[in-house]
């Protein structure tokens, strides 16, 4: 091999070794992170009951008589929630509603507006805050009910919820929220 050619291998050598030197060293000076974010979306659920309601007391009633009907809602969900109630009464049977034995009375924190009776107050998720007074305890077939009203009708009684939280920028708005304001929500929210 000529001079020449030994020299330039002998660099050639020596550069592969200066970055083989470089290229381990700078692995030394290099960094890793990771960062995992769980996020958990919230829910809002919700479960209509009516606890006193017995269907066995309801059969063959007569003009004036009262039944327990005490619709109830509660929020099971992780969320705070604004509750209403849809009641679809028969249309051919004069039935009313009435809460401490006063006709025409709603439950605490009940407000009827429109087609709806909406909770005044935010729904919480914990014992204690999340469940609704009923929204009445009794149903009262009226006096004037007349012999030829036979058969089956049905009290139709539907919940929904919508999640409170947005409604307001700031969560001490949200809770003073007025029943008109709840109802726009329901209608931001629903459609």
């Amino acid at each position: 091999m000529n001079a020449k050619k030994k020299i330039l291998s002998i660099a050639l050598a020596a550069s592969l070794v200066a970055v083989a030197v470089v290229g381990s060293s700078l692995a030394y000076f290099t960094d890793k992170d990771e960062k995992h974010n769980t996020l958990t979306i919230g829910n809002v659920d919700i479960t209509l009951t009516e606890p006193k309601w017995d269907a066995e007391e309801v059969e063959d009633l007569y003009p004036g008589e009262a039944v327990a009907k005490d619709p109830t809602v509660e929020n099971t969900g992780k969320n705070p929630a604004f509750v209403r109630i849809k009641v679809e009464w028969p249309e051919n049977v004069a039935l009313s509603y009435r809460t401490d034995y006063v006709d025409g009375k709603l439950g605490e924190n009940w407000v009827k507006h429109g087609d709806y009776y909406y909770y005044s107050k935010v729904l919480g998720t914990e014992e204690g805050s999340n469940t609704t007074d009923a929204l009445f305890d009794q149903v009262v077939l009226s006096t004037d009910v007349t012999n030829g009203f036979d058969g089956i009708y049905d009290i139709v009684v539907k919940a929904e919820a919508v999640q409170a939280q947005g409604a307001r920028t700031k969560w001490a708005e949200v809770q003073t929220m007025t029943v008109e304001e709840i109802a726009a929500w329901f209608a931001t929210c629903i459609g």
